[in-house]
């Protein structure tokens, strides 16, 4: 698709300039437009996919993405100016809007003071109002697709490729595109009820993000993994602010607010937050605590919930509040005021006479805090490499990895055997689709432990083990681009399966609605092996010789 740079469009209207992304379904091109003489963005469908039997079906879809973004008209929305078809391919052409998107402002340590947050956050709820006025839901809100346009305190909410229409009170299927951590539990399932609380979840998770400066646990492991509170994380935020995310978050839809104008109404304003939106390089540090604190339960789970995600959330709650007492005038005050002084002398002297004469003296006991045991470590450890690596150094002697090359075209190479007992609780493992950029992953997971020459073109592999003895992920990187060509990961047998589907989901870009059931299946050993296309990827699902289960999406070419 790089073949597309430099080439011109509708008789010279256009010019692709450079690449800015690209997905499985989509890639965005920096253009210009010479009769304005102005930047704009063009997005087109991936050109592999002109080669699937599903092509038309894939253009439809992308010409609704067009007249949907077309309806919303929004100063927070980013607009579609243009939408042309030319030798087969169709294009899409949008304002370009200057600044960094606020998922690379504020990770991987720089959370946002909470008033610009929050300035932020009601810009985009207040865009995703006239968007479901217009009967439709973004359904992939998150850091990453709001831009914060250079110079100002305006962001912009892009990227409307998963959106869908609505119809309040009815079920509808949903699709299988899921930005973990920002995404509600119904849209893990392929049949539910749409309602704008989608987005609402949505956009407290982003809020939440903002603040903490972490992804959220995604909603189909709280469960198992709770998600902390924001003020766990930052006690100086305000308890209104705590208590709009929290409900917002609610992982049954039904202790959500319904609407986006009704979470908005629970956002304090900038100057109950102790500071004003001035600027986003603010340091956190500087809000000031308020007085208040909020906690909120969020219910039981649907039935179909329920059988997606086992366990229960609490159901009760309390809410804290500052009381005050009635105030007394002046006057009232001085006439009780000498009594009152005298009486409480008197008790005072009473009080220490009786002491004198009753206490005794009891043996003091010595309290002693143990110091608590270090946690097991999460920081990466390389595991495998598309060839043997050599060991990094350590202090300490440790046994090599085995490496093992499976069949073509499985994974690069085979990780040590596990102990099957993870050696710490397993964080939501982040599985990054083919396509992501380096800096990205990096920002996510750091630096990796191991990296080498890749075995297939021009490429370099990078190998992360995120959870020793437990889960291993593993990325093939075009060394032109910098970004990945193929995604891996190993799982120790212990892990849990939805710890599986969720990577399993993020690492085919949303797409893996019709393999969790394969997944399963490998997991449970009623198949050894599984192997999918979809669009411009292949990938394989297995139980490797080490007794792990493997996962590994590539680019349909790298191989051939």
């Amino acid at each position: 698709m790089n073949s597309l740079i430099g080439q011109q469009l509708q008789g010279g209207k256009y010019t692709l300039d450079e690449e800015l992304g690209r997905g499985g379904f989509g890639i965005t091109f920096k253009a210009t437009h010479h009769f304005l003489g102005q930047t704009v963005v063009i997005k087109t469908l991936n050109e592999s996919l002109r080669y699937e039997p599903d092509y038309a079906d894939y253009q439809r879809k992308f010409q609704d993405e067009a007249r949907r973004l077309a309806l919303c008209v929004h100063p927070n929305i980013v607009r579609v100016s243009d939408f042309f078809v030319e030798a087969g391919q169709a294009y899409m052409v949008m304002d370009y809007i200057p600044g960094p998107n606020l998922e690379t402002l504020v990770f991987p340590n720089q959370p946002l003071a909470e008033a610009i947050a929050i300035h932020y956050a009601r810009q985009i709820g207040n865009a995703l109002k006239v968007v479901h006025q217009n009967g439709l839901l973004h359904r992939d809100i998150k850091p990453q697709n709001i831009i914060l346009r250079q110079g100002t305190q305006e962001v912009v909410l892009i990227d409307f490729g998963i959106a869908r229409e609505f119809t309040p009170g009815s079920t509808q299927t949903h699709t299988s595109l899921i930005s973990a951590g920002y995404a509600p539990i119904e849209q893990y399932l392929s049949e539910e009820k749409r309602t704008p609380a989608t987005d609402v979840y949505g956009l407290a998770a982003t809020l939440y993000a903002l603040l903490t400066a972490r992804v959220p646990t995604a909603s189909i492991l709280r469960d198992r993994q709770p998600l902390p509170d924001p003020r766990e994380l930052r006690p100086e935020l305000s308890a209104a602010t705590n208590q709009a995310i929290v409900r917002g978050m609610a992982v049954d839809v039904r202790y959500r607010p319904s609407s986006m104008e009704e979470w908005l109404a629970l956002l304090p304003d900038g100057s109950s937050t102790g500071a004003a939106p001035i600027s986003p390089f603010q340091p956190a540090a500087s809000v000031q605590p308020t007085q208040t604190a909020a906690t909120l339960a969020v219910g039981r789970r649907s039935p179909q919930q329920q059988s997606l995600v086992k366990g229960t959330m609490p159901r009760g709650g309390t809410l804290a509040e500052n009381t005050r007492s009635p105030a007394t005038t002046p006057r009232s005050a001085a006439r009780y005021t000498l009594p009152i002084l005298l009486g409480l002398v008197l008790l005072t002297m009473l009080a220490t006479a009786l002491v004198a004469i009753f206490y005794k003296p009891q043996p003091t006991t010595e309290l002693r805090v143990e110091e608590p045991s270090p946690s097991p470590s999460l920081s990466p450890s390389i595991a495998a490499s598309s060839k043997p690596l050599p060991p990094s150094p350590s202090p300490k002697p440790t046994e090599p990895p085995k490496v093992e090359r499976s069949p073509e075209p499985s994974p690069s190479v085979e990780p040590e055997p596990a102990n099957d007992r993870p050696s710490a609780e397993v964080p939501t493992i982040p599985g990054f689709p083919v396509g992501t950029s380096e800096r990205e992953v990096e920002a996510a997971l750091g630096k990796p432990s191991r990296t080498d020459k890749g075995v297939w073109g021009d490429t370099r592999t990078a190998l992360y083990e995120v959870v020793p003895n437990a889960v291993t992920l593993a990325y093939i990187y075009d060394r032109a681009s910098g970004n990945v060509r193929q995604t891996e990961a190993s799982f120790a047998q212990s892990v849990d399966t939805l710890q599986m589907k969720v990577a399993l989901n993020n690492m085919t870009g949303g797409q893996a609605n019709d393999l969790l059931d394969k997944l399963e299946a490998v997991k449970q050993r009623k198949a050894n092996e599984y192997t999918f296309s979809k669009g411009n990827l292949k990938g394989v699902i297995q139980r490797n010789s080490s007794d792990r289960i493997y996962i590994g999406v590539w680019d349909a070419d790298l191989h051939n």
